[in-house]
């Protein structure tokens, strides 16, 4: 599990802000996973975590164009592609007999996308105005 750290950090405190609230939602998931909640209760801690994630990326991805970040069109289209496979992960959990292991996964592959994408797109706000 990805652990807010001061390599992830943009330099422009909302958006971190939010990065750091986005890895509390995943630790979590994966609690509750790990504590062995029911498959309605990860199911909705999934859809939170989607709403979050979704207005998470309009607002950075708004951000990104005021200042004119050159990753800004980088970032949008792996905004889009993050939020087909949340989509996709939601239906097959929402699946009745979905086993504890693919929710494990799930959230592993949620958690190295997350820190990848911060690292490699998201970080390039660093050579742009901050807030």
């Amino acid at each position: 599990m990805t652990q807010w750290s001061p390599h992830l950090e943009t330099g422009h405190a909302q958006v971190d802000s939010e990065h750091r609230e986005l890895l509390a939602q995943l630790q979590a998931l994966k609690t509750a996973v790990d504590d062995g909640a029911g498959r309605e209760q990860i199911v909705e801690l999934i859809k939170i975590l989607q709403a979050y994630v979704l207005g998470h990326f309009a607002r950075e991805e708004a951000h990104m164009r005021r200042v004119n970040c050159p990753a800004a069109h980088l970032n949008q289209a792996a905004h889009r592609e993050f939020a087909h496979r949340l989509d996709g992960w939601l239906i097959l959990l929402s699946a009745s007999g979905s086993p504890v292991s693919m929710l494990l996964d799930v959230h592993r592959e949620a958690c190295g996308w997350i820190e990848e994408h911060i690292l490699n797109c998201d970080c390039q706000l660093r050579r742009c105005r901050p807030d």
